[in-house]
């Protein structure tokens, strides 16, 4: 796999490009790309056909309402604290639709290449009532796991167990592998949270996920070995009351006093939030928040920020997921973003089958490009930027990039050009590839391991005492936001908090 100090205005234009995106994701869904942008027809495929409807018997669960007072659950509708299948800070694309069986709550799970034999993990504390192989048919090898207080969940299609029937579990434990068993047509986890048997719509971490409609969209994972303090402290939520969690952070200087801002979708609202930078290399407090999006961004996915129009003014990003296209929402330098209504159209269809979209400017002008991984093929694409949208894309990675999560733009060796840095999954760890004349260089390890454990990588000049751009991420296990300094010879230096939790 593989992505110059000058003078004082040059340093100055590439600082207008920088750029980093959030949320990260992949899906086994081939879809078909032209050299200007992506092209599908904006929905998921269907990776399995009807499903027959799971008895109390198929779940492993009594007849009727129940109670497992030994788990510790409330019963009715108060849920266990649902977390994602998958191991914590890897990012998955789920997808539904009204036909989806059993029901349209179900969501079907896959990343990419590497979605096949990926570790499935419980989704909360309980234990395990079906371990069951139904062959050829259905739902193939499914898991069931008993949460108490009528709660279940259920995994299926799994190439393999690390549970049986009886066995205790708790929240992101491993129980099985990702597979293709049963009545599929591609590698997928089909997931859905039940209560007293019947399928309803999911939730992680308290906030509803998914759509209406024909729908796909990525999440990190937060299932996480320590879970944050409750009641949480003071964060990104309003006046200390905490918060259900932020999302798709994205970095961009929208105040125009050229220090790196942070732009995020509140996952229980799907409202954006801006959070002004200071030059000491702090954010803003969640009192002192900006709300510049009003609703709806949690149907937006893969935000990323720069300056794409070349007007000295970085703007906004951003996938609409229900129909693939690419949106610009232009930035005015006075903290806020144009409207929905004046959004611009910089991509027709099909930018939902690419995932780990991020501002990625190789050439040193003062336009911002795009960098975004083809997620059937795991090719790294790079769509320069011309002032008005996008010009043909051009492969800067061969293959193998959705095995890299969290890809981030910025200028870590102070070259004048952005580099890309990314977090390997199968490892943990963080890696830069130099930019160099539109491509990039054989990349250098800058972080031993541990990435995984962070997510919503974002980066851009926060701290303006240091020789280059800053690296912002996200403590899955903490909600804690941590600023890495960059030294300007490529590496980063000690951490230092700068949002105390609820990210």
């Amino acid at each position: 796999m593989s992505v110059e100090t000058t003078s004082t205005l040059s340093r100055f234009m590439s600082r207008r490009v920088r750029i980093a995106t959030g949320l990260v994701c992949a899906t086994a869904a081939a879809v078909a790309l032209s050299a200007g942008g992506a092209n599908a027809d904006g929905g998921p495929e269907d990776p399995h056909g009807e499903l027959p409807v799971l008895t109390a018997e198929d779940l492993g669960l009594p007849e009727g309402p129940q109670m497992m007072t030994a788990m510790a659950a409330t019963a009715g509708d108060d849920r266990p604290d649902f977390q994602m299948p998958f191991k914590c800070g890897e990012t998955w694309q789920g997808a539904s639709r009204p036909d989806h069986s059993p029901s349209a709550n179900a969501i079907d799970w896959t990343q990419g290449g590497s979605t096949v034999n990926s570790p499935v993990v419980a989704s909360a504390d309980g234990v395990v009532s079906k371990v069951r192989d139904l062959g050829g048919t259905s739902y193939g090898k499914y898991v069931v796991i008993n949460h108490g207080g009528g709660w279940s969940t259920v995994y299926a299609h799994l190439n393999g167990f690390n549970t049986s029937t009886g066995a205790t579990v708790k929240a992101g434990q491993q129980i099985g592998i990702v597979g293709s068993t049963g009545g599929s047509t591609g590698p997928h986890l089909h997931f859905e949270q039940r209560h007293d048997t019947v399928d309803q719509r999911i939730t992680f971490n308290g906030a509803p996920f998914g759509g209406s409609g024909r729908w796909s969209k990525s999440l990190t994972s937060k299932n996480c070995e320590t879970k944050a303090p409750e009641p949480k402290p003071e964060g990104p939520g309003d006046g200390g009351t905490g918060s259900t969690g932020m999302v798709d952070l994205a970095s961009a200087d929208l105040n125009g006093d050229n220090v790196v801002d942070v732009a995020a979708v509140e996952a229980s609202t799907g409202k954006l939030w801006l959070y002004k930078g200071a030059s000491n290399g702090t954010v803003a407090s969640g009192g002192n928040r900006v709300l510049i999006g009003s609703g709806g961004w949690n149907g937006m996915s893969n935000l990323t920020g720069g300056d794409f129009t070349g007007d000295g003014k970085d703007d906004i990003v951003a996938v609409e997921e229900s129909t693939g296209k690419l949106w610009l929402y232009k930035g005015a330098d006075d903290s806020t973003i144009s409207s929905g209504g004046s959004r611009v159209l910089i991509g027709s269809g099909g930018w939902n089958g690419m995932s780990n979209l991020t501002a990625l400017n190789l050439n040193g002008d003062k336009i911002a490009d795009l960098a975004a991984v083809e997620k059937s093929t795991g090719k790294l694409y790079l769509y320069p930027g011309n002032g008005t949208g996008l010009n043909a894309r051009k492969e800067i990675g061969s293959g193998g990039w959705n095995g890299m999560s969290n890809l981030t733009g910025m200028d870590l060796n102070n070259s004048g050009r952005q580099d890309l840095v990314a977090v390997e999954k199968s490892t943990g760890k963080l890696f830069m590839y130099p930019g160099d004349k539109g491509y990039l260089s054989p990349r250098i390890m800058i972080g031993s391991g541990g990435w995984n454990g962070m997510s919503d990588l974002i980066g851009g000049d926060l701290l303006n005492s240091q020789l280059s751009d800053d690296l912002i991420a996200v403590q899955n296990s903490t909600g804690k936001l941590f600023l890495y300094p960059g030294t300007g010879a490529g590496t980063l230096g000690a951490r230092k908090e700068i949002g105390v939790g609820g990210w």
